[in-house]
């Protein structure tokens, strides 16, 4: 379990959080919970939350609003206990 907590953190520190798109954010930090979940690292609800979250963030990124989008998503790990860098 600590392997899985160190190796997502290190995939999470190691991604730029906003030079990248945040199309591109977001799938990232998607994969990240999906792989999680499929671990049980996180529960039925923590996933589910941060899935919603995550489908707002694409919402405004498609939108245009990346800002919004970059919000979002980094309000979603903070609240959850992600790294966000």
């Amino acid at each position: 379990m600590r392997f899985i907590l160190i190796a997502t953190a290190m995939l999470l520190a190691a991604a730029p959080a906003y030079a990248a798109g945040c199309q591109d954010r977001i799938a990232f930090v998607q994969s990240v919970i999906d792989n999680d979940r499929k671990v049980n690292f996180i529960g039925k609800d923590v996933y589910a939350a941060m899935s919603a979250d995550l489908e707002s963030a694409r919402k405004a990124c498609a939108a245009g609003d990346s800002g919004k989008a970059n919000a979002i998503i980094s309000g979603t790990q903070s609240r959850h206990g992600y790294p966000v860098r």
